[in-house]
């Protein structure tokens, strides 16, 4: 009987041996995954600073070249305006 209870336990001690090591090894590849995760989020992260800097640039040129052409559109206008008013006078 004490053969049989040492051999139960010893059997048992094994197969939590082999679930651990089974876990064990999944744990360690979903960290690993989770690593390479955080990794690409921050790369991502670098990634959609820098565009919206851009995107940020692009609209600041924008705002300037309509201020710039509206600005230049109304000068032209008005030496043109000033030139046919001096040659009808």
């Amino acid at each position: 009987m004490e053969i049989a209870e040492e051999e139960i336990e010893r059997t048992a001690q094994e197969a939590v041996k082999a679930a651990m090591i089974e876990v064990g090894g999944e744990l360690a590849y979903e960290k690993a995954r989770a690593d390479q995760l955080e990794t690409a989020k921050k790369n991502l992260e670098e990634e959609n600073k820098k565009l919206k800097a851009e995107v940020q640039k692009k609209q600041n040129q924008f705002f300037y070249g309509a201020l710039i052409g509206g600005a230049g559109g109304v000068i032209v206008t008005s030496i043109v305006f000033n030139l046919a008013m001096g040659v009808c006078k």
